[in-house]
């Protein structure tokens, strides 16, 4: 069953608008939106009527989607608004209820556990080997050479004691860790979200906005291949040309 087809007469502002309305007040998905929008032949302001006559079935989880979770959960924790980030299109009731029946199930480790788990032994033996490389540093060098000249200074005359600094591997190799895989920081994206109270707000909007219209290409891209899908299915034979016997 075709749900959605593009029209070239609707504009992606509008479009993106129309998603956007649909989601925030009455609780649509995308795909839900569009074939609403496609059942009333791409005309928005039907479409809009006629949203709040039906009650949309409650978002599934998609693969995709439980290791999004999985990942902002391991970044965030249980602070739900942020990873509300990584999951527009989630409510946070949606999230909270999630997380409980996630959490019961769980009864094995799953994958992302043990990547995160890998990783943080592997950077740990990193931190260890680079503790032993550092172990004889300039500070613990001098210090012992300033004690040898001590041992030479008769004991009428006093040496000035030399206050070792307390700079640790750990916290110089903490200063230098970088952002986890796959996340990068700039300073411009830096000085834009700080900008002023509600520059965060409105980089976010724009990235929501964004990934909104890529999702809506990706699902017309699906619709335009099921379609294809449908014409292979039916084979050949409508297309194939009469055979003419010969006298």
């Amino acid at each position: 069953m075709l749900v959605w087809s593009p029209n070239q007469n609707l504009s992606e502002a509008k479009l993106d608008e129309y998603i956007a309305i649909a989601k925030e007040k009455h609780g649509y998905n995308m795909e839900q939106a569009l074939g609403m929008l496609f059942w009333h032949k791409h005309n928005i302001e039907k479409s809009l009527a006629d949203l709040p006559n039906f009650t949309p079935f409650p978002d599934e989880w998609t693969v995709e989607d439980k290791v999004l979770f999985e990942q902002a959960f391991s970044f965030h924790g249980k602070t739900f608004h942020r990873i509300q980030q990584m999951l527009p299109d989630k409510s946070i009731a949606s999230l909270v209820k999630f997380y409980y029946s996630w959490k019961k199930t769980r009864t094995k480790t799953s994958v992302m556990d043990r990547h995160a788990r890998k990783q943080k032994r592997e950077r740990e033996e990193s931190e260890d080997e680079l503790e032993e490389t550092n172990g004889n540093n300039p500070i613990d060098i001098e210090i012992d050479q300033n004690k040898e000249s001590k041992k030479e200074v008769p004991p009428t005359e006093t040496v000035p004691q030399i206050k070792k600094e307390k700079h640790s591997t750990q916290a110089k190799n903490r200063a230098k860790r970088k952002p986890p895989k796959g996340m990068f920081l700039s300073q411009e994206d830096v000085e834009a979200v700080s900008a002023n109270a509600t520059a965060a707000t409105t980089v976010l909007r724009q990235l929501d906005m964004e990934l909104v219209s890529i999702k809506r290409q990706i699902q017309n891209i699906k619709q335009t291949n099921s379609a294809l899908k449908e014409k292979l299915d039916g084979g050949i034979e409508p297309y194939r040309l009469p055979e003419v016997g010969f006298c």
